[in-house]
């Protein structure tokens, strides 16, 4: 019985969710650990093997790129290649923001619905919590609105009269003045300047060419030779082609096919049940891979 841990956890609930693990935790790793494979001269499923080694290339491309080595750029429209152009910073980080409201409670609240199952929000109750006024201009004629909350613990958030200075578009061209802050929006969080909100982005990324080409075995005079790289946006661009040349059936079925735990569940999403779906299932992805090592070979 897994558990995830996170900033929020209190010694007390740790503890209830360990001792609920160790009561069901197996006695020796032996009972979890996978058992080591045998090797043997003739492997039982041998040309199973080699007809469904497609597969693991269908998984490798639909696996992604590493999005901690790809800046993250809203502007690109859905589906195409993220730019690796520099880093993209967004302050504040996670680790601040929670550093930030330690000292307010949360607790939440559900949605009224007719029937039950409402939305559940998280709501602020008490702690370092400040509320003001909401702007006039925010409201609705003829309406009185509560405080807002403008402040939890160091993060500051508008009441939707507030500035930020920024560069504005007037009659005399582009220049230097001040835009206003949402209601609700994040001014700053932490004291002084250098708490402001915001994003940027930082040096560019890339391979360093700084370094000298390393000469291990090899002559002062070789050159460098040529260098394994691999291009995350080349890598996705080549998952989209192979996607689009199999057909729509082919691609959902090795998608579920990776994540399945045998034929027959592969079976049994085509619709068949039963030993029949084992053998239907095994048919179903064989020919798939086929169909697949077709479009990788061409």
């Amino acid at each position: 019985m897994p558990f995830v841990t996170d900033d929020t956890w209190s010694p007390a609930r740790y503890r209830i969710a360990l001792a609920a693990w160790q009561r069901n935790a197996a006695r020796n790793e032996s009972e979890i650990l996978p058992r080591s494979a045998s090797t043997t001269k003739v492997p039982r499923h041998g040309d199973l093997a080699r007809k469904l080694g497609s597969l693991l290339t269908w998984r490798s491309l639909s696996a992604g790129a590493d999005w901690t080595s790809i800046a993250a750029n809203d502007n690109s429209a859905p589906g195409e290649p993220d730019l690796i152009d520099s880093d993209y910073t967004i302050r504040p980080r996670l680790g601040e923001i929670f550093r930030s409201i330690k000292d307010v409670e949360f607790t939440e609240r559900r949605h009224a619905k007719l029937g039950g199952g409402g939305e559940t929000n998280v709501v602020a109750i008490s702690g370092d919590i400040e509320r003001a006024k909401i702007w006039p201009s925010t409201l609705r004629p003829r309406r009185v609105a509560p405080a807002v909350i403008v402040r939890l613990g160091k993060l500051e958030f508008s009441n939707g009269g507030c500035e930020e200075p920024a560069l504005i578009l007037s009659a005399r061209g582009i220049e230097p003045g001040a835009v206003r802050i949402p209601l609700g929006g994040l001014k700053r969080f932490s004291k002084g300047a250098r708490g402001c909100a915001g994003d940027s982005f930082g040096k560019p990324k890339g391979a360093n060419d700084n370094h000298k080409p390393p000469t291990v075995g090899c002559s002062q005079s070789a050159n460098n030779g040529a260098m394994d790289f691999s291009d995350p946006v080349v890598d996705m661009q080549e998952a989209r082609r192979v996607r689009k040349a199999v057909a729509p059936g082919t691609a959902m079925l090795l998608d579920f096919a990776i994540r399945a735990s045998n034929f027959r569940e592969i079976g049994e999403r085509i619709g068949y049940s039963g030993k029949h779906a084992e053998r239907k299932g095994k048919a179903a992805l064989i020919e798939a891979c086929e169909e697949l090592d077709a479009i990788l070979a061409a």
